[in-house]
């Protein structure tokens, strides 16, 4: 399988400061953009991640930065020839593991404390493809001219199926603060030719609808057409993307 992969991180058009952090093929972004592509086979390990950090004082960055360092970690070190089942637990490993480790440094340095980040993606796995969700950053599929979302918004307004209640609030993440265990959802995922993924942070998807997100992915265009999309209609948070083309 032949991955070409597209991702841009940006500040937005409000805030002052950048707390999303991109993960893609081992590299790290934040307030940049990255392309390539990538052959990926039955031995391979290769991972599109976004992280959205959220905490006062740049804790917010440090979280997301955390995050996304110990799954580059995770991805690469867990052992060969695990099954479906034994990933989805190893996946369970690397959120209680990475929820305290943010935690705990957050009790450390008073400045940082309360911070989390969500944490949303896919990665492949000897073969396999798996998605990935802690919050509410998204993983959408185009697939067949249809753009589906494929994670659950980890928010209160989704959860109490209030559209009331805010966009923003959350209950579930990697860190906080919070006393409560955070949680993913993560699923096999068959991927097949000329599938389209688009992974973001919700400074995409609050600011752009479906159907413009469906249009730019049928036309293949690049991250930064994204970015330039939301923040067109505002920009009102950090704009963080992934495109992934599927060719076998």
């Amino acid at each position: 399988m032949k991955i070409i992969y597209d991702a841009a991180s940006d500040m937005g058009c409000v805030r002052s400061n950048n707390e999303d952090m991109i993960l893609i093929d081992r590299s790290f972004l934040r307030d940049e953009s990255a392309s390539g592509e990538v052959l990926v086979d039955g031995n391979s390990r290769f991972c599109a991640i976004v992280a959205d950090g959220m905490g006062g004082n740049n804790g917010g960055e440090f979280a997301s930065d955390i995050a996304c360092q110990e799954f580059d970690s995770w991805i690469n070190d867990i052992p060969s020839k695990l099954t479906h089942g034994e990933i989805r637990a190893k996946v369970n490993e690397f959120v209680l593991n990475t929820h305290t480790l943010i935690n705990c440094k957050g009790d450390e340095m008073e400045e940082f404390s309360g911070m989390g980040t969500t944490l949303v993606g896919i990665f492949f796995y000897e073969g396999s493809s798996y998605w990935v969700n802690i919050g509410d950053s998204r993983i959408y599929i185009y697939r067949d001219g249809i753009l589906r979302q494929i994670s659950r918004d980890h928010s209160m307004r989704n959860l109490m199926n209030n559209p009331e209640l805010p966009a923003n609030l959350i209950y579930n993440s990697l860190g906080s603060g919070t006393g409560t265990d955070s949680f993913a959802d993560c699923d096999n995922i068959p991927l097949f030719e000329n599938d389209c993924i688009l992974i973001c942070s919700d400074g995409l998807s609050d600011m752009v609808d479906d159907e413009k997100l469906a249009l730019l992915l049928k036309q293949y265009a690049p991250a930064s057409a994204y970015v330039s999309s939301a923040k067109a209609a505002g920009g009102e948070d950090n704009i963080s993307v992934i495109t992934l083309s599927i060719y076998k």
